[in-house]
């Protein structure tokens, strides 16, 4: 697991310019702000998002796009996998 700078628990941004990179957000509510991230060094465990817009730019830019491509019309679902393509223990398979 990455070394974060920054660690936000239980807190609430409103209005706010928010940078993901280097920063990790545990039980966060995030209302009204911009989003950003770039590189995707980041962790979000059991936040809430509300009316939020998101900047992807860099890394992350070309990920959206990528995903855009795979998604099309229809709704993106995310699993998490590891290395081997094993779902993760606390994952559960759909």
């Amino acid at each position: 697991m990455p070394d974060y700078c920054t660690t936000f628990k239980n807190k609430t941004f409103a209005h706010e310019k928010i940078e993901l990179d280097g920063r990790q957000f545990e039980n966060c509510d995030f209302r009204e702000c911009l989003v950003i991230l770039e590189k995707g060094e980041t962790r979000i465990a059991n936040c809430r998002i509300d009316n939020c817009r998101l900047l992807l730019r860099g890394n992350a830019y070309t990920i959206g796009q990528i995903l855009t491509l795979f998604a099309k019309d229809r709704p993106l679902k995310v699993a998490e996998f590891d290395e081997t393509g094993s779902f993760f223990p606390e994952a559960k398979e759909p």
